[in-house]
């Protein structure tokens, strides 16, 4: 930002800036912090973008006492629960408890929006921050958009984002860009993501932006779709094989594919396995479902649940193990006529005779030192390992731990290493890889697809057969 559009923005009560995907919001934050006077209090929705925004904070130098960075969650859970008995937020649920979460949340917003209702509340916080910057706004839900409403009335206020990349209102209604009543002020911005890269790339993808920004107002959009030689390049369906590109992607150090659904995702991995990595949810139902059956198996019906959770995780292994599978499903640890894989024998073996960690641990070493076994799904295979050795040391349920795993921002851990990436929008946001594949058999929304094709900083291919999209907002 320039001197004179901080100075702007700075003398503003509240201000609400667009910026479109890669042109450096996250520079923006630190701008505003850096050159604001006072201490400001920087609000953002994950512990990955508290994370990216402390980063770039750190590389410039910026006086730490000039900011506190939290999620918007953490921030209602700092103040709601500091005065409980003003916010009435009920202090035995946790987000760590899978059976609360759902409650714990929604209490979360209602209840800090309660206590910042009070004068006396707004003035502590007014004598800690001389301003709030929300970064991401466009994810905000109506709740948190009503909690920062009501900062605002203590505190500056000023929210960044873009309504184009706004997809995640599918549990709890967004908020609208247009209804936030914020002032919009105009700051000039640059393709960032693609200066070093593949700037054509990002010119191409500001045309296509302005193609794409009636989905604000809820209007469809057509765009016109042709191959550009090193910028994007069209795949008929019937033509796509992930195998036959694999040359051509082995010059990118980062690969994305994105499909609409989670089973067109899986399904993706599964033909590329070993390639191609599942970007689970948040949630991961799949683990928890295994973590308890985990906790309530034991012995023979162990063994069982751990080839069956493997399964999940990697190919081959119903076939490869069949002999085991048959002798657990009908109660039995007599194999001493099974001759294959022997060693995986001795281990199932001892998990049976003692359904300690380590035993189920063991198990899980074996399949990844054999290399017949494709794993496709490593962060589930890591998280259940993680999880189990976390259950031993604190002594808990292996579901409890799991919970902790995937929750506790002090525990989490981020997947983001994988060459090959086989995800959705939803989860990939904020995101970056140098090749996308962006797979329209089924189609994304406007929204969607914006993200999608700005996620790529070097090349898109883009899997379809027609050459007009008509795309829903």
């Amino acid at each position: 930002m320039t001197p004179e559009e901080l100075v702007k923005i700075e003398s503003k009560y509240n201000v609400a800036i667009i910026a479109p995907a890669g042109h450096g919001k996250t520079e923006m934050v630190a701008d505003m912090v850096a050159g604001f006077s006072g201490k400001q209090l920087v609000l953002t929705h994950t512990n990955a973008g508290v994370d990216a925004i402390q980063k770039r904070l750190s590389k410039r130098k910026v006086d730490t006492h000039k900011y506190t960075i939290l999620t918007i969650a953490a921030f209602c859970n700092r103040w709601g629960y500091s005065y409980h008995w003003t916010s009435r937020m009920d202090a035995t649920l946790s987000p760590f408890k899978k059976e609360d979460q759902k409650q714990y949340y929604a209490q979360l917003y209602t209840g800090a929006l309660e206590l910042f209702k009070h004068t006396w509340v707004g003035k502590v916080l007014s004598s800690s921050y001389k301003g709030i910057i929300v970064d991401e706004y466009q994810d905000c839900t109506l709740a948190q958009h009503a909690l920062i409403k009501q900062l605002n009335k203590y505190l500056p206020v000023r929210v960044l984002g873009d309504p184009l990349q706004g997809i995640f209102g599918f549990k709890d209604p967004i908020v609208n860009w247009s209804d936030i009543s914020f002032e919009l002020i105009d700051v000039d911005t640059y393709p960032w993501r693609w200066e070093n890269s593949n700037p054509k790339l990002g010119a191409y993808l500001e045309e296509l932006r302005s193609h794409l920004l009636p989905a604000i107002q809820g209007r469809q959009c057509m765009i016109s779709i042709a191959p550009i030689s090193n910028i994007l390049e069209v795949i008929a369906p019937l033509d796509f094989d992930g195998y036959k590109l694999l040359r051509q992607l082995q010059q990118y150090k980062s690969v994305l594919y994105l499909a609409k659904w989670e089973n067109d995702q899986l399904a993706f991995c599964k033909k590329m396995p070993g390639i191609f990595q599942q970007d689970e949810k948040q949630d991961c139902g799949i683990l928890f479902e295994y973590a308890r059956l985990f906790d309530q198996s034991e012995n023979e019906q162990l063994a069982l649940s751990i080839l069956c959770f493997i399964n999940e995780c990697a190919t081959r292994v119903s076939s490869e193990c069949n002999s085991y599978i048959k002798r657990l499903k009908s109660g039995s640890s007599d194999f001493s006529r099974i001759k294959k894989y022997e060693q995986l024998g001795r281990l199932l073996k001892l998990v049976i005779e003692n359904n300690s960690s380590q035993n189920l641990i063991e198990v899980f070493h074996w399949f990844e030192e054999n290399k017949q076994f494709k794993f496709y799904r490593m962060e589930l295979y890591q998280e259940m390992l993680r999880s189990i050795r976390l259950a031993a040391t604190k002594a808990i349920d292996i579901y409890d731990a799991a919970t902790l795993v995937r929750n506790d921002s002090t525990l989490q851990k981020r997947y983001t290493n994988f060459k090959y990436l086989s995800s959705r929008t939803l989860l990939s946001k904020g995101l970056e890889f140098d090749c996308v594949i962006v797979d329209m058999t089924k189609e994304l929304t406007a929204k969607e697809f914006y993200v999608a094709m700005t996620r790529a900083k070097k090349m898109v291919y883009l899997i379809t057969d027609k050459s007009t999209l008509i795309l829903k907002p």
